[in-house]
């Protein structure tokens, strides 16, 4: 019900930012649709020159996107844009094993409607994909209704690898085939199968099909496509090139900027994204730190708590096990390692991991007030009946005499009435006197017991309360890029005209004329638009054909240079703005 929900609410945001479908194509954007529509007889001898690896279940989805609706901008971003509510009903399916469902629509919603989760989910990139198949693939592994993997066969039970566990380890491997770095996924979570166990041979042949289908297709088909490895675009996240200290201290850093990010772990590189920005005001950078410190600390206890869990420790080796990996692959300039967009895979398990660390703190800060809340009150004293009487207590029998003293002739019934009459006069006459008014020892312990009583209750709702405060800070800083990211929907980007220049171009082009097309990003964007691309003109109003006598064609190639021309500087005018 949670999930469905969220599913919900989730495709009515992306209702709202629904001209992010139709505006064309910018670089990131047009030179992947370039790839995705290459004919097969050159589409492998292409790859060799793509800007950054694709997964071969990512381009096929695309390219059936294409095939099936057409090759429109709004065609190959349907991909990016269905798995966003997907994927915060699977955040919520997967958070609901380690925390309550409050805290499951929470962690869907802190991801989904991050203003930079958001960027890149309206773009055709793969990253919203590849963080809707981490965590079916987490899900899925850890989907083990009988029982643990490392159990002890039963008595008399067959030994041998389960059908079901390999049915779904075989899906999981099937799934790595539409995310790049499905295997850094897969391979961690398959080490803690055969880790240890008495049927560790068995979990291994469950394994295998994920095994063997995740490093195929990174080896033979990633690998083909590691051109950009060779360039220095990357070269601030990758650990290669650096000695040992500067080896720790790049460390340190990018864990430091993947915890404090918003959600953490949320790209941090790339400027041409919206990014959120933590609220200042009079308090300066307080808000930041805060908010560094409470994410820190609930990681910390999300880790205590999920390492306690079968199921939980299974997520903790994926997350673990994932940027170890990236980091491995940073020292060979195979991967970058840190806050970047091509690690938004591992954002979902990090959200898991704070969101349950929050909630086990805020129940461990509410069960201790009740525990030291009263157990009466005047909801019990007032449901008692009217007509019983109050037990009284025997001031001489509690004050003047031990336990061990005990008086035949002062004995009490079940009721509280004194068996023997004239017993209580007996009792009440022998008493001491009451101890004269004054300052005593035992007022003032009482007294301070009741503070520290009090600041037991007070602390943790304290506690609470700032808990609660940095949530809103964190969601206040997830949000803060909306306008942006609204008011960007129709904004001219890049090579948002090439579809123009290339009606233009074949209306104005003629046999034998030479077409330069500059840039390294402009070529596959100008095949695109030129081979595949069922795209209409941005400004049909300016490709209308204008005949007239006496014009030469000679003339007609000058005003469309001219418009060209204008185009660029405009261009100009606003990246220098």
């Amino acid at each position: 019900m949670a999930a469905g929900a969220v599913a919900l609410g989730l495709s009515g945001v992306l209702c709202l930012l629904h001209a992010y479908l139709t505006r064309p194509f910018w670089y990131d954007e047009i030179w992947r649709a370039h790839f995705v529509s290459e004919p097969l007889t050159s589409f492998w001898s292409e790859l060799t020159v793509a800007n950054t690896p694709s997964a071969l279940g990512w381009l096929g989805i695309t390219r059936l996107a294409g095939e099936a609706f057409g090759w429109h901008s709004w065609s190959l971003r349907l991909p990016g844009f269905v798995a966003v509510p997907l994927l915060g009903a699977a955040i919520v399916v997967l958070t609901r094993r380690f925390a309550g469902t409050a805290s499951a629509v929470f962690a869907a919603c802190w991801l989904c409607l991050n203003t930079t989760f958001l960027d890149l989910a309206t773009q055709l990139k793969p990253y919203t994909v590849e963080a809707l198949v981490t965590v079916c693939i987490v899900v899925i592994w850890t989907a083990d209704p009988l029982g643990p993997p490392d159990e002890v066969p039963a008595a008399g039970a067959p030994r041998g690898p389960d059908r079901g566990r390999l049915v779904r380890r075989t899906v999981a491997g099937v799934l790595a085939l539409v995310a790049v770095p499905g295997i850094f996924v897969v391979l961690p979570l398959a080490a803690v199968d055969v880790w240890r166990g008495p049927a560790r041979r068995w979990r291994l042949v469950e394994c295998l099909p994920a095994l063997a289908f995740s490093a195929v297709h990174t080896v033979g088909f990633v690998a083909h496509q590691s051109s950009q490895r060779n360039g220095d675009y990357w070269d601030r996240q990758f650990l290669a090139g650096r000695g040992p200290w500067a080896a720790l201290r790049f460390v340190a850093d990018q864990v430091r900027a993947t915890v404090t990010g918003s959600p953490p772990g949320i790209d941090r590189f790339d400027p041409s994204l919206i990014h959120g920005t933590v609220p200042t005001g009079p308090l300066g950078s307080a808000p930041a730190a805060l908010i560094a410190i409470a994410v820190a600390a609930a990681g910390a206890t999300g880790v205590a708590a999920l390492a306690r869990h079968r199921q939980g420790r299974a997520l903790l080796a994926a997350l673990g096990g994932a940027e170890l990996m990236m980091l491995g692959a940073s020292a060979a300039r195979y991967w970058p390692f840190g806050p970047t967009r091509t690690n938004l895979y591992v954002v979902p398990l990090l959200v898991v991991v704070v969101v349950v660390g929050v909630e086990r703190a805020i129940r461990s800060l509410l069960s201790a007030v009740r525990g030291r809340l009263p157990r009466g009150g005047p909801q019990q004293a007032a449901g008692r009946s009217k007509d019983a009487l109050p037990t009284l207590a025997l001031p001489g029998s509690v004050i003047a005499r031990s336990l061990s003293d005990s008086s035949p002739e002062l004995v009490t019934e079940s009721d509280g009435s004194c068996a023997l009459p004239g017993a209580l006069d007996s009792a009440v006459a022998d008493s001491p006197p009451p101890a004269p008014a004054g300052p005593a020892r035992v007022p003032g312990l009482a007294g301070s017991r009741v503070g520290l009583a009090r600041a037991a209750v007070v602390l943790p709702l304290a506690a609470v309360v700032a808990i609660t405060g940095c949530g809103v800070l964190l969601l206040q800083t997830s949000l803060s890029g909306s306008r942006p990211l609204w008011e960007h929907r129709d904004r001219l980007r890049g090579l948002d005209l090439m579809v123009d220049a290339a009606i233009v171009t074949r209306r104005v082009a003629r046999p034998g004329d030479v077409v330069a097309v500059g840039g390294r990003l402009a070529r596959p964007g100008w095949l695109y638009a030129m081979e595949a691309s069922d795209d209409g003109p941005r400004e049909p109003t300016d490709l209308q054909p204008r005949p007239r006598r006496g014009r030469s064609p000679a003339a007609g190639r000058r005003r469309w240079h001219g418009r060209l021309r204008r185009r660029r500087e405009i261009r100009r005018r606003d990246v220098r703005e």
